[in-house]
């Protein structure tokens, strides 16, 4: 792929793959940090009845939240039960309003006891750990911010074999750091094309408005964040309705 390649790859949008898609969330600028016209901390959700967060029972996993909770309180107003993360608010764990449990947990690649101070676990490990609480529920959201260290978690929620418990996600993607080779930029797009050949269907990508601009490897300027949206083919394909009215997607063991 060349420089430009790279970056229409990033910017495709996808937008024909979710007939009814809506954004939760966000917050308007008041520091001046805006750079691109748009509501940074929204999200965008697929509401195809085949993988729509569904009534009174949806789950969402947020990781990130800097103390900005426009997305998990309107997820909650929506119907659902919201997990949100974030070690680096020096936050115990606490309920933050009736539908949200927040932990002082971070997401990574692997389980670690102490980085910079902070409980790591793991996708995996953080659904085992609350599945006394949800069952062996489908996240049907889930929410991925944590400022550069996606890369390495999207490659571990691959092999860890958690994709089939996830209906959609939304990431955040940094493109750091600025310095780096086109080599460097070629290996996201790996990390994301992986994602997709593993069943993920984007259906939304935006530049994030705070995103910054510089120049690389590839000689010429352009944008460093994305928010980048997903939903599920297996549950897409496999949607259903059970007998008491409820909908769902059975998951094989």
């Amino acid at each position: 792929m060349t420089g430009h390649q790279i970056m229409e790859y990033f910017k495709w949008t996808n937008h024909s793959s979710c007939q009814i898609l809506h954004y939760f969330g966000g917050v308007y600028d008041s520091a001046g940090l805006i750079r691109v016209p748009g509501i940074d901390g929204q999200k965008a959700v697929c509401l195809d009845y085949e993988v729509e967060p569904f009534g009174d029972t949806c789950l969402v996993y947020s990781f990130g939240i800097n103390n900005e909770w426009s997305f998990d309180e309107a997820m909650q107003k929506y119907g659902c039960y919201v997990f949100a993360f974030d070690p680096s608010m020096n936050k115990e764990d606490h309920q933050h309003s009736k539908r949200i449990h927040f932990y002082n947990l971070g997401l990574a690649s692997e389980d670690a006891s102490i980085r910079n101070g902070w409980n790591m676990k793991t996708l995996s490990s953080i659904y085992t750990m609350l599945r006394p609480k949800h069952g062996d529920m489908i996240i049907d959201y889930l929410k991925i911010d944590i400022e550069g260290d996606e890369w390495h978690v999207i490659d571990n929620i691959i092999d860890s074999g958690m994709l089939p418990k996830i209906r959609q996600m939304g990431v955040e993607i940094h493109m750091w750091p600025v310095n780096a080779t086109i080599s460097y930029h070629r290996n996201l797009v790996k990390t994301l094309q992986r994602l997709e050949a593993n069943g993920m269907v984007r259906f939304n990508s935006l530049i994030n408005p705070t995103s910054s601009i510089y120049i690389d490897a590839f000689g010429f300027s352009d944008y460093t964040c994305y928010e980048i949206a997903w939903y599920n083919r297996y549950h897409y394909n496999n949607s259903t309705e059970f007998k008491d009215g409820t909908k769902g997607t059975k998951i094989k063991d």
